[in-house]
């Protein structure tokens, strides 16, 4: 409970107390009286406990609408948590499918360059035998690519 709230309860009370001295006509009405005797208004004190104890119960009863819609809000939010950590998972599953994929095609582009280059170095080395013992490779690509030019439909002269 608030100091607010207790604040306005008192003040709440208090009001509640001088109106029903005023209804009684009581003007001079207070809980400590100055003179000799103390007056009592047992009516006016069981009045106010009727409030006090009113005033509490409501206060309970907020009380308890609160935790439930906490303990609400509580379970939707663990709900939420544990959607979300099955997202994740399922996320991290594909990410490492993914990865294990990339990994097997790089290795599959690499063993292709390999090829390429053991192609390349065949070819090469295959028509230079044929165009000359020219050792400059500018040459010797230069040589296949001017005889492609002049054949290129690849028809064995």
């Amino acid at each position: 409970m608030t100091i607010r709230g207790n604040e306005e309860i008192g003040l709440s009370l208090r009001q509640s107390l001088s109106d029903m001295a005023d209804e009684r006509g009581d003007a001079g009405y207070s809980l400590v009286t100055t003179g000799s005797e103390p007056k009592r208004d047992w009516s006016a004190a069981l009045d106010l406990v009727r409030e006090a104890s009113e005033a509490i119960r409501i206060r309970d009863e907020r009380t308890t609408e609160m935790e439930i819609e906490h303990r609400l809000d509580a379970e939707r939010a663990a709900e939420e948590i544990r959607s979300l950590q099955e997202q994740l998972d399922e996320t991290e599953v594909r990410l490492a499918e993914s990865e294990a994929r990339a990994r097997r095609a790089e290795a599959r582009a690499s063993e292709a360059e390999a090829w390429l280059a053991k192609m390349h170095d065949a070819i090469i080395g295959s028509f230079s035998k044929v165009v000359g013992t020219e050792s400059d490779d500018a040459q010797v690509e230069a040589d296949l690519r001017a005889a492609f030019l002049n054949n290129p439909q690849g028809d064995e002269q």
